[in-house]
This record gives C-alpha cells, structure tokens and sequence, in this order.
C-alpha cells in the first residue's frame, strides 16, 4: 500500500509561486487562423469543449465556425499544411451537439430544436479523413420538441456513437432513456431502452459508451443523495446494477450531491466523483469517490475527503492574488478525472465564476487535485493556484485550462499574465510523487489587449512534444495564428 502523500504548504508555494521561467519550446510553424465565435449560452460547461482532434501520424483536424450558419472541418499536416476543408450547413435552430473521429472518418453532430412540426432532432455529417468528402447527413433520433435535449456519447475510438432522449415525468424527472447505437459507418447497431422507473427522483443522468458498444448510465437520485450506475450490453437484455448512498445524515448533518464526475476509462472501468454539501447551509462537505468494477460486480470506495476549516486555510494561504480570504470553499467544480498507466486515479476540480451581471468578468482560479492509487486508496492531494480573468462576452474560451497525460506526468496548459509576461504556461505534475514544476512560458508571447488572444478550444496535444495552438502573438497582433508548438 502506497503511503498518504500530502505536499507541504510551504513547497506548494515554492513550487507554484508566478514565474516567467522559459521552457525549452521551439514554434515551428505558424499559420493564419479565420475564427467567429460560438454565441452559446452554456458557458461553464461547453457541449464541444475539444475542437481539434489528432489524426493519423502527427495530422489533426478542426473544426470551427465558419458563418452564422456553417461550421467547418479543416485537415492539417505536421507543417501545418491545410489538406482539405468540408463545410457542414445549420438550419436557424440548429446547433453544435458533439466532435468525434475514428480512423476513417470524423463526425459531426448537430441538434435541432425544433424541426417545425414539433419535433427535435439530431444530425450526424461524415466527413471521410482521406478525402474531406462530407457523406448525406443522417437522421439520428427524434423527440418531441418540448422534451429534454437529446443527446449523444461517443466512445473513445470513435467507432461507436449512442443518440438518446430522457422520458420524464410531469416533474421533469427522468423515467426512461431511450435512443439508438449506431457504429463508426453510422450504420445502426441496434436500438436501445433502459427503464429506470425503479429509481425516485432522478434529476441528472451521465451517459457513456465504450469502444466495444457497452453503454453505462449513471444516475442521481433520491433527493440527490443516491449514485446509481447501470451497464447494458448490447444484444443482450442483461442489466448490471450498482447503486450506493452518499449522502444523508452523518454525525447530525444532512449531506446531499452537490457536483459529479464520471469517466470511462481506456481499461474498460468507470470511476466516479461527487463532491458533497451541507443542507441547508450549501458549505462544501467532502468529496467521495467510486470504482466500478462491473467485472467483479464489486464497487470499491475511497476514503472519504473532508473539506475542513483547515483545508480552507491552507487555500487561503496559497492565494496571494487577494487580500480578502473565504470562510468557506465557493464555486468549485469537478472538471478532469484521469487514470495513470499505474492505476492511479487524478481527479480534478477548478474554481470558476463570475461576478454577476451581463458584463461581469469571468474568473478561473486554483486547481484542486486529489488522487488515489489502483487500490483506491489515498495518496496525496494538492491545491495549484492560478488566476485568470476574461470578459464576459469571452467567457471561459480563452482562461480555464487543458490538460495532457504522458505516462505519469500530468500536463496543465494556461494562459495567464505572470511577471508582465502574458503567454502560455506549462505545469507539471507529477503523478507519483505530486511534484509540480514552476510554470514555463512556452513562448508565444500572447497579445495583452481588449481583444481576443487565445481560444483555448482548438489547443491540442498531437503527441507528447507537440502541441497545436490558436493564439495571436503580440508581434503579430493583427490575426489569430495555428502554432505547432515542440518540446525538445
């Protein structure tokens, strides 16, 4: 058993003081980037966070907006080359639901909220990677327009794709899921239903698909207290269930879910995270964490982690961005789980908000990691601070960050403005130990204006040296630029 490794305030702050240390980065190439931005009004969690995708051997595509009513694929060569471009059209009412490839082809989802007689629907455009060639869109799934949005999962190979709806009742609450699986042609697999009518009160559902076609159906329910998982196989009516209490009363106080996370791991597992509060006073409780193993038919718990007085003072100490310190944790949100090539599990969680009103600043601010070794039990946690700030009708397409594991080093990608210096900051973490390096400009030497200088949707790691990135450099503030970025 790994023993509990906590970092020492006094490193943390060693380690993660501002700096403007250079990495040893080179820019290879550049070219101009076209961008209009997405009026969505989903700004803490986008439905399509990652618009570049690695294809092939150092080739990766993107997909943007292109007009009011168009978005467009471009392929990219290792010297950023642009290779072909395929245009997918939107009616008024249709938007952006999900981006996926496979080897052969890359996939975009629209939705449509209602199509004029009711009905809402979802679209899937092929586009073949060879050719660029965008194949007759497909009718996915229809539901009644006044339903909740229906959605889709993609597995990670993109070879499989799940299109479902929820049926609810006259409180709005999820009775039934039901949808169809189709393969990575878009040829339909089978059509899919799972009755939940044996769970009260469900409010949240997570969907999930593997590689293989599994499909995994998380639930919060009774009150937001319950976490329920259910794996369904296809062509088989067999329904594996595992279900636990996380909240209610402990030692006098009311607990119930305030947030949750769920992942489908490379290795076939879902793991799952939930942090959490207090009733009625909302305080931050704990975060509690699940593995899965529908294999075994066994859930395996974490010990439990509290949000004491005194890790709120240990945040407090760290933040040196302000004067005024929190009695209590705010705003924070799961945002990352990863498992390790050991096992281990990175769960992730980010303070972010805004200050209110239509014009308010968005803020992103400290990193809060907590892991657990392949027996879930604890390993160490740690608190990263950074402070980033973007105006409103920015939101969070430029602050927040992205995240990249090699091995067992965590890679965390930021723009923030650090001894005068505004670029693209390099941390990282590593897994084992909890080590974290300084931040290191990578070098762009991102404009510092009122304009927009970076969009953090379209950054990419295309290996474990190579990075793509849209950002506009200060020396050439005109435009935005494609960057591919390497570590020697």
């Amino acid at each position: 058993m790994k023993k509990i490794f906590i970092l020492p305030l006094l490193l943390l702050s060693l380690l993660w003081q501002p700096a403007a240390t250079y990495a040893q980065f080179n820019r290879k190439a550049s070219v101009a980037f076209s961008y209009m931005p997405d009026e969505s009004k989903e700004r803490y969690s986008q439905r399509v966070p990652h618009k570049t995708i690695p294809v092939g051997s150092d080739e990766f595509i993107i997909l943007s907006r292109s007009a009011a009513d168009a978005y467009t694929v471009e392929k990219y060569s290792a010297k950023l080359k642009k290779e072909w471009t395929a245009e997918v059209k939107l009616t008024g009412t249709e938007t952006l639901e999900a981006f996926a490839a496979n080897q052969e082809a890359a996939t975009v989802v629209t939705h449509r909220a209602d199509n004029g007689q009711g009905q809402q629907q979802l679209y899937a455009h092929r586009i073949d990677l060879r050719t660029g060639k965008k194949q007759e869109s497909v009718l996915l799934l229809e539901a009644p327009a006044k339903s909740r949005r229906a959605s889709v999962a993609t597995s990670e190979d993109g070879t499989k794709l799940l299109a479902y709806r929820y049926h609810t009742n006259s409180s709005h609450q999820i009775q039934d899921i039901s949808g169809t699986l189709y393969d990575g042609k878009l040829q339909k697999i089978e059509d899919t239903n799972y009755n939940l009518q044996d769970i009260f009160n469900i409010l949240s559902a997570d969907v999930q698909v593997s590689n293989s076609g599994e499909q995994y159906i998380s639930l919060i329910s009774d009150n937001m207290k319950r976490l329920t998982s259910r794996l369904y196989s296809p062509g088989s009516d067999e329904v594996r269930v595992m279900s636990v209490l996380v909240g209610g009363v402990f030692s006098g106080t009311t607990v119930y879910i305030l947030d949750s996370k769920f992942k489908l791991m490379h290795n076939g597992t879902l793991y799952g995270a939930v942090m959490t509060a207090e009733e009625p006073s909302g305080r931050y409780y704990s975060l509690k964490t699940v593995k899965f193993d529908f294999e075994a038919e066994d859930m395996v718990f974490a010990e439990e982690f509290r949000f004491t007085p005194d890790y709120v003072s240990q945040v407090n100490s760290l933040d040196k961005s302000s004067d005024s310190k929190t009695t209590r944790l705010q705003d924070i949100y799961l945002s990352d789980l990863f498992l390790t090539p050991e096992q281990q599990l990175i769960i992730m969680a980010e303070k972010k908000y805004t200050e209110g009103g239509k014009d308010a600043p968005y803020f992103a601010k400290e990193l809060h990691l907590f892991t657990y070794d392949e027996y879930m039990n604890k390993d160490w946690n740690s608190v990263l601070m950074k402070h980033q700030q973007a105006p409103a009708d920015e939101a969070f397409s430029s602050i927040s960050y992205n995240a990249y594991l090699s091995g067992n080093t965590l890679h965390l990608l930021t723009l923030e403005e650090l001894r005068g210096k505004n670029d693209l900051y390099l941390r990282q973490v590593d897994a084992n130990s909890g080590e974290a390096s300084a931040p290191k400009a990578v070098g762009l030497n991102i404009a510092n204006d009122k304009d927009l200088a970076y969009v953090k949707d379209f950054t990419a790691w295309l290996s474990d040296n190579n990075v793509v990135a849209v950002a506009r450099p200060s020396r050439r503030a005109d435009e935005l630029r494609l960057s591919k970025i390497q570590l020697k």
